[in-house]
């Protein structure tokens, strides 16, 4: 209490402040440190440790077997390049199908075109319904039996599985792109309605069509948040993927790298349990996604900028 008597008023202020921010950073920071760096230095060790079973007894020892693993099935077995490239289609069509539609259809109901509401209910809708029932009834319109099976027996075709072979990578981006629109139209919403109205009726007066209201005027106000969404999904692309092990769980060909970090970490799906593996390959897959992370953000705030 001395010592508090002793401080001005400013310093006083400084301090209550300080114990504030210290209040609400408490919990966030010990959910960072014991969900976070806790479990990621544990993956961390876990990457340089395999197992050796000495006098009936297992015993981990250091060792580098697990990323030469690595580099064998991604570079000579190719194994791991060909889930990377099925990883980077699911990002690819999150980046250039789901996100530019996505701006599309937020400007159409920020524009309140008719019908707007009623579109923007049906944009939105699959992301209310749980994803379960949705693999779920995606997958009955195209099984035996369902909408696709019926349409095939009128017009005198026979039956084909798209689960199963090269046909099934195609069934799973077809999901994503059908099912991938409502987040980013929030946000995109959002951004809109945050828009000055003068500035777009400036544009009317100057005589823009909409194609021209929207790439002139519109995405360079909202640039930041469609740069926001593009460096988070360019920091997850490694996790890119669909509903593998509901749709496709034995069908390598639908594989991604996400997948395979889950099959390997729990023991379910195609793979054994192999957690000093997975731990090698998530390594390897930061590694990698980091430094170009880095590279997009100094990129994105360069054209911001310009």
């Amino acid at each position: 209490m001395v010592g508090l008597s002793s401080l001005s008023q400013k310093q006083k202020n400084k301090l209550r402040r300080a114990m504030f921010e210290a209040s609400i950073l408490i919990l966030p920071m010990a959910v960072f440190v014991v969900f976070w760096i806790y479990a990621n230095l544990d993956s961390f060790l876990l990457a340089f440790q395999k197992e050796d079973y000495v006098s009936g007894s297992k015993e981990l020892m250091f060792t580098l077997d697990n990323f030469k693993t690595v580099y064998r099935e991604l570079f000579k077995d190719k194994i791991l390049l060909g889930y990377f490239k099925n990883t980077v289609l699911f990002f690819a069509v999150a980046l250039f199908i789901n996100l530019p539609v996505s701006i599309l259809m937020s400007y159409f109901i920020y524009k309140k075109i008719r019908m707007y509401k009623f579109f923007r209910v049906v944009a939105y809708l699959p992301n209310i319904i749980t994803s379960a029932a949705l693999v779920v009834l995606y997958k009955y319109t195209f099984m035996a039996g369902g909408p696709y099976d019926a349409i095939l027996a009128k017009f005198g075709k026979e039956f084909t599985d798209l689960f199963t072979g090269s046909s099934a990578l195609t069934m799973l981006l077809i999901f994503n792109v059908m099912f991938g629109f409502g987040p980013n139209m929030v946000v995109l919403g959002g951004a809109m309605n945050g828009i000055s109205q003068e500035c777009l009726e400036a544009g009317e007066i100057d005589g823009c069509t909409w194609f021209k209201e929207l790439t002139l005027l519109i995405l360079p106000m909202i640039w930041p948040t469609i740069s926001t969404i593009i460096i988070l999904g360019f920091a997850g692309f490694m996790s890119s993927t669909g509903p593998i092990l509901a749709m496709t769980a034995n069908n390598p060909e639908t594989f991604s790298l996400s997948y395979v970090l889950y099959s390997y970490a729990t023991g379910i799906g195609y793979f054994g349990q192999n957690i000093y593996y997975a731990s090698a390959v998530g390594l390897t897959m930061t590694a990698v996604a980091f430094p170009l992370v880095v590279l997009l953000r100094k990129l994105l705030n360069r054209i911001q900028e310009d």
